[in-house]
């Protein structure tokens, strides 16, 4: 664990997102399940990025197979989702590529 300190955080932030990236990525290098802890934090990141797109596709999914309305409010807010919805794939699947690419540069470094 010499890579680096987990910093300490102030009352309140113990539910942030990045303290939770600590914690996690601090258990699994503890566990073995890591060689380093910014390999391990990039895999925390990596996992929430893959369930936040298995939950917009699942979303989508299920917005693709309501049939239509007939209500051009319903209907057009439908659509607008599931354009809103395939933008977000796309953005998370580009933070995917990044975060891979910052894994194989940490296990590089090693």
């Amino acid at each position: 664990m010499s890579e680096g300190i987990v910093p300490l955080r102030r009352r309140g932030e113990e539910r942030s997102a990045l303290a939770y990236v600590d914690a996690t990525a601090v258990a699994m290098l503890a566990e073995g399940q890591s060689t380093s802890l910014q390999a391990a934090r990039v895999e925390v990141i990596l996992a929430n990025l893959r369930e936040q797109r298995n939950q917009m596709t699942t979303l989508l999914a299920d917005l693709w197979a309501r049939e239509p309305t007939g209500e051009p409010q319903i209907d057009g807010a439908n659509a607008n989702l599931i354009t809103a919805i395939n933008q977000g794939i796309v953005q998370v699947d580009l933070f995917i590529a990044q975060a891979r690419t910052v894994a194989a540069e940490a296990i590089k470094a090693g």
